[in-house]
């Protein structure tokens, strides 16, 4: 695809829309999914989240100067690109692909499980609630840069309304020795409990690093997107914290906390009552998932347009909508790859397990794109030390190694986990599979036989743009 063929984004995101969007990609982790890892315990799960937001603080300030020296949709792809060329690139983004694409199946069926939850539904709704809402969802992101970055910044705000009236709520009902202690669940299975169960404690970070795919969109890149990424990173960390705190200190307690669907919900009816009332709010603590599940949505439609547009990614995966300019064609492949992801699973290996493999899955993408990143990173600043860097790690080079050695003890984690369990077993075969089929078919059929245009789109892209509103 020839540069002039490249249709220019509509600039809208200032930054509190960048951290609507960083914030609201990952808040859907302080409704669901977290409370697995309290089989290390309590205290063992707090030792994890501290070592967790040490690691995606320093994965953060590394994007953070990436982004704005690379300001290209693609991410993980781009600053590949730049330091390490096509292949890097490649690889980069497929491990990209997977966590990102993976994980709009497993927020869909984490939305379905809630809402079953809630209402007292079995899983045969499942199917229902994934075509509806992805629907619902892809209109949304089809509909324009405006209308995706307004629909999050309101979900983002409400979510965050929601989990600040339960902490509230819950200070009279804090009580460490009678939630945690009596219970013998401050410690669980030692340091190999612990290890096991750190890929849950991800869920209160994970997605945060997706912002940098919104860089097209951003009004002023060079400065927003940095405010964007820390100024996310920082509300995630306070929430990860009090989320964890308030949830599992009040009944009941960390390890009736563990075993329950939607830890949230179960927080509110301890607070508030078990009245209906309160269970007819608790259905639209849904939003915080539905949030996640959006943002997730956009960002993987705007990888795949990127990775199309290089020519890595069959081409009419980049095309734009001829009005809305958004890449509806990659938004509706996600969308529908989602559901029958879902829907194919359901009928194999049960709901029960679904969205845990599924996350799992997407992590093991996550850290293999992680590692590209921060490998990136310690490349360019060494090999490109004078590279204009509009925003500069605080951690540097020391802080990018330390977070590239940390990506493989994470993934060792999820190994073991996975080991332990023939569910997850599945998660860390597919990725092998996956990752051989796509060695296969690049160097087979893409290598040396596509040009790589983000890095020159670069000077279009760095200096600031006018705020466009969308008819």
């Amino acid at each position: 695809m020839d540069n002039k063929d490249i249709l220019q984004h509509t600039r809208f995101a200032k930054v509190p829309h960048l951290w609507a969007l960083g914030v609201g990609t990952v808040i859907g982790g302080d409704f669901f999914g977290w409370q697995a890892g309290l089989s290390a315990g309590f205290m063992g799960y707090a030792i994890n989240l501290i070592i967790a937001t040490v690691f995606y603080m320093l994965l953060v300030f590394s994007i953070a100067e990436l982004s704005t020296a690379i300001p290209c949709a693609g991410g993980p792809y781009v600053f590949a690109q730049r330091a390490w060329g096509p292949t890097g690139a490649y690889f980069a983004g497929i491990a990209e692909a997977l966590k990102i694409v993976v994980t709009v199946a497993a927020a869909s069926s984490a939305n379905s499980g809630y809402m079953n939850g809630v209402l007292g539904l079995s899983s045969a709704w499942s199917p229902v609630w994934w075509v509806v809402f992805c629907f619902i969802f892809l209109l949304l992101n089809i509909g324009g840069v405006a209308l995706t970055f307004n629909a999050q910044a309101a979900t983002t705000c409400i979510s965050v309304l929601f989990l600040v009236i339960f902490y509230i709520g819950s200070i009279s009902h804090i009580d460490y020795d009678k939630w945690v202690v009596a219970q013998d669940w401050e410690y669980q299975g030692g340091a190999l409990g612990m290890f096991s169960g750190f890929s849950f404690v991800m869920w209160f970070y994970f997605g945060v690093e997706e912002l940098p795919l919104a860089v097209e969109e951003a009004v002023d890149p060079a400065k927003d997107m940095p405010k964007g990424i820390i100024l996310s990173f920082a509300t995630l960390v306070v929430l990860a914290f009090l989320t964890l705190c308030c949830n599992s200190m009040v009944s009941p307690g960390a390890n009736g906390v563990l075993n329950v669907l939607a830890p949230l919900f179960e927080g509110y009816k301890t607070v508030f009552g078990d009245t209906n009332t309160v269970r007819g709010l608790c259905v639209l603590l849904v939003i915080g998932l539905l949030s996640s599940f959006h943002s997730f949505i956009y960002c993987s439609g705007r990888l795949l347009y990127a990775m199309a547009r290089e020519g890595i990614l069959p081409e009419p995966l980049a095309r734009l909508h001829p009005t809305r300019q958004t890449p509806y064609i990659a938004l509706t492949v996600v969308t529908v790859f989602a559901v029958v992801a879902d829907i194919i699973l359901h009928y194999t290996i049960g709901d029960d397990v679904l969205t845990s493999v599924l996350i799992n899955l997407s992590l093991i993408g996550a850290l293999v794109s992680y590692a590209f990143q921060t490998a990136s990173f310690i490349r360019l600043r060494l090999k490109a030390p004078d590279m204009e860097r509009p925003y500069r790690s605080p951690f540097g080079l020391p802080g990018a190694i330390l977070c590239f050695l940390m990506v493989f003890a994470i993934l060792a984690s999820i190994i073991y986990q996975g080991a332990e369990s023939s569910d997850f077993l599945v998660s860390v075969i597919v990725a092998i599979v996956y990752f051989a089929v796509a060695g296969i078919i690049y160097f087979w059929r893409i290598k040396g036989k596509h040009e790589p245009i983000a890095v020159a789109l670069q000077d279009n892209l760095v200096t600031p743009g006018e705020a466009q509103e969308e008819a």
